[in-house]
């Protein structure tokens, strides 16, 4: 059995860490040890005290999985921007071998659900994206795609570039991060069935759109349980 899951996206806010802290919850209900692990963040938040943390880990920790910054994400940025460059900026190489060694290094700790940054082509360095980062780690991925009008192309893309890198799809997710347009015409319908027809990969699981999400608040989670669980 894989020692975890990768969770990334057809690209940057999907919804992919508010999956991964529910996939937390889903699996922490049959008493797994569970591990969020974020391997590389840029944008990182800085701490009063001037250290800087991931803002995913104060998601995680709100949907009741642990975080240590120390533990769960071996390289971590404050410039918002693409991966390579923050590294850049700050003279450290990201080599995909040497990442996926220091997730492997938590495998004890737990099975881990391992969120990639932005989509799967985006630069950790000059030579490497996040798919070779995957590609090193060899988990199972979860796919998220939000549900809206050109997902079709992204989510096909996306699953055509994992499979033919030899990785396995476990799944696909669905997600409305953001409100829809009054008049889908059955659109979200058809985005899940389409894609599932052509690409012959699952979608288990659509979380819909929630009014006045707030990670903070505890009923928020119980809706993206009940989508999960669904």
């Amino acid at each position: 059995m894989s020692a975890g899951f990768f969770i990334t996206g057809t690209g940057t806010d999907v919804g992919k860490t508010v999956v991964t802290a529910g996939l937390a919850r889903f699996f922490m209900k049959s008493g797994r040890s569970i591990l969020p692990i974020k391997p590389v963040q840029s944008g990182a938040v800085v701490r009063d005290d001037g250290t800087l943390d991931s803002p995913d880990g104060d998601v995680y920790l709100a949907a009741g999985a642990v975080w240590d910054i120390d533990r769960q994400c071996p390289y971590i940025f404050e410039p918002p921007t693409s991966p390579h460059l923050a590294a850049k900026m700050a003279g450290v190489e990201l080599d995909p071998a040497v990442i996926a060694a220091k997730v492997r290094e938590r495998e004890e700790d737990g099975f881990l659900l391992v969120e990639g940054a932005g989509g799967i082509m985006v630069p950790l360095s000059e030579d490497a994206s996040m798919l070779n980062l995957m590609k090193e780690l060899g988990y199972p991925v979860i796919l998220v795609i939000e549900n809206k009008l050109g997902c079709i192309n992204e989510a096909l893309l996306s699953i055509a570039a994992l499979q033919q890198s030899g990785l396995e799809i476990s799944g696909l997710v669905m997600t409305s991060p953001h409100m829809p347009a009054p008049e889908e015409f059955g659109m979200a319908e058809e985005n899940v069935r389409f894609i599932e027809k052509i690409s012959e990969v699952k979608v288990i699981a659509s979380i819909p759109y929630i009014e006045d999400w707030d990670y903070k608040d505890p009923e928020c989670w119980k809706l993206i349980d009940q989508a999960l669980d669904s």
